[in-house]
């Protein structure tokens, strides 16, 4: 049974699984097409055009090797570095959180999964501003948020902008429950997939974000604390994390 999202997650009250199949990434990094960055007052907003196809994942704890395609990928954060995720870890508290949204194959696009109880895939990292040092991959994706500082505008980035996503082994060691989507309306359609170990990026890669103007009307406003809060269910919810992949005999 579904609950609403965000949630904290204690080790001791989950459920560890090993020998699972491996999650499939595919296209995510593919050199063809364009990644826009958009500016929508309340994130910055990631979508591609003209690549062959959407990126997808399949495998894992995904039922029966459904096809989940990418819809957008967008961040939270506060206006310290102290905050700003929305799921915490034992408690901890990240810079920031990134989600990468995903639909259900089976349904023709995101309109029509988003309230099926099957119907979405998100996928969240944590992002951790730590010193000065930037983070490489990152910075295509920070090298594009000035050129979006006003409300309502959008850019280009390099197609492989996602490339940041890989510093993970993205096959295992996530958590995994049944969820809600985190904004308006809050639909209880949400598979959450959660990788455990944050990305460090530098603080001013982060601090980048508190500069995006939220109001067109006031340049002076800016897009802060736009995470929800944990949710606290009346029943805790099924987690599950994903300790161990298969190990392939040899032949």
């Amino acid at each position: 049974m579904a609950v609403q999202s965000p949630i904290e997650i204690s080790n001791r009250e989950i459920e560890h699984k090993d020998d699972i199949e491996p999650l499939e990434y595919h296209g995510y990094w593919e050199p063809i097409g364009t990644a826009l960055l958009e500016n929508t007052g309340l994130t910055v907003l990631i979508t591609f055009r003209g690549k062959k196809f959407q990126p997808y994942i399949m495998g894992g704890i995904l039922n029966n090797n459904e096809k989940y395609i990418f819809e957008q990928l967008h961040f939270h954060w506060a206006d310290h570095d102290e905050s700003g995720c929305e799921h915490t870890l034992e408690g901890i508290k990240y810079s920031m959180e990134a989600h990468v949204v995903h639909y259900n194959s089976k349904y023709d696009n995101f309109d029509i999964a988003k309230n099926k109880n099957d119907g979405l895939l998100v996928v969240a990292f944590f992002i951790q501003a730590c010193g000065d040092k930037e983070c490489k991959e990152f910075r295509k994706i920070t090298a594009g948020i000035d050129r979006v500082q006003k409300v309502y505008t959008r850019t280009s980035l390099d197609p492989d902008c996602l490339s940041w996503i890989g510093l993970q082994e993205l096959s295992k060691h996530y958590y995994t429950y049944k969820g809600s989507l985190t904004t308006a309306p809050y639909f209880e359609s949400v598979t959450w997939i959660i990788y455990r170990t944050p990305i460090y990026v530098s603080k001013g890669q982060v601090a980048s974000f508190r500069n995006l103007q939220s109001c067109p009307r006031d340049e002076n406003k800016r897009i802060v604390n736009n995470y929800r809060e944990i949710q606290k269910p009346t029943k805790q919810p099924e987690v599950i994390f994903a300790r161990n992949i298969v190990k392939k005999s040899k032949l």
